[in-house]
């Protein structure tokens, strides 16, 4: 079963959808939050969601705009969260002006999770790069260290295990939120897997999407026999939600007219959830998706 978390402009908390499919989703919780924070800002943005190996869930979400922490908490079935907390990423910078879309993904080198996100450090406008932390147990937490700097601004990493390597996608900052910008849009790399805390990054793409979108998460599934791969965007000014589908990661072609996603969703993360089935068709459920998204 796929889960798509994500939250809404007006109400900045933990909303749920399911597929079975990976295309069409249908909100859970009759399409109300299922999950509030009340540490921090009490904020939820860009919310992710991670499966360790014992099938305990890790949440982490921004915490507003301008905090140096992320959010953090954790449930075994989606219903019942414990342990809710802020993790000081950036606080021992106090020039960071923020900490924005955290992920967490399995560092097989480091054997730790890395939890990974996009922070401005100093003052003046903000210029991003990517950086991380590990952690054994989500309770301790090495001292973050600057992850990617391909040289200009950068926010928003999702990385996927190739095996041999990483893929990251990653949102080009640079430009103006305008239409006819020449950047603001989607692009990919690949990073060696490397001790350390800086991988190596390798070829860079071109921009993979239309300007004025972000948030990128990827995922695979099965299809007629075939692997395909499902490339989710927000179209943050325009509020739609942009889709692609490759077969090898380099070539992608839009889909938009085949997903169908709850209307209002902004950044979220989409993630097969292992023998969750049970409890994630045990909610309620709100309408079913809302016909094909709008594709930029």
């Amino acid at each position: 079963m796929y889960v798509f978390t994500y939250f809404k402009e007006d109400q900045e908390c933990l909303f749920l959808a399911r597929s079975s499919d990976g295309y069409l989703w249908q909100e859970l919780n009759d399409g109300l939050p299922v999950f509030t924070s009340s540490v921090g800002s009490r904020q939820i943005r860009d919310p992710f969601l991670w499966e360790d190996r014992q099938g305990t869930l890790h949440l982490i979400w921004t915490d507003g705009w301008r905090s140096r922490s992320i959010g953090y908490a954790r449930s075994a079935d989606l219903v019942h969260w414990e342990d809710e907390k802020l993790i000081p990423v950036m606080e021992y910078l106090p020039e960071t002006q923020n900490a924005w879309a955290p992920e967490i993904f399995y560092d097989t080198v480091a054997d730790r999770c890395r939890i990974i996100w996009s922070s401005t450090v100093g003052a003046g406008p903000r210029n991003h790069r990517i950086w991380s932390t590990t952690t054994p147990d989500f309770q301790s937490f090495a001292e973050s260290k600057l992850f990617f700097d391909p040289g200009y601004n950068v926010i928003d990493a999702n990385i996927t295990d190739l095996g041999d390597r990483y893929f990251m996608l990653f949102k080009d900052e640079r430009g103006s939120n305008e239409k006819g910008t020449d950047y603001k849009a989607i692009r990919s790399c690949y990073l060696n897997k490397q001790g350390g805390d800086r991988p190596e990054a390798e070829n860079i793409s071109h921009l993979l999407t239309s300007a004025l979108t972000e948030g990128p998460t990827l995922y695979a599934v099965e299809r007629d026999g075939c692997k395909e791969w499902v490339l989710l965007v927000d179209g943050f000014q325009e509020q739609y939600y942009g889709a692609f589908r490759s077969h090898n990661l380099e070539t992608w072609e839009p889909i938009g007219d085949e997903m169908q996603l709850p209307r209002g969703a902004r950044h979220g993360s989409v993630k097969r959830i292992a023998g969750k089935d049970i409890i994630i068709t045990s909610f309620k459920t709100g309408n079913e998706s809302h016909g094909p998204i709008s594709q930029a």
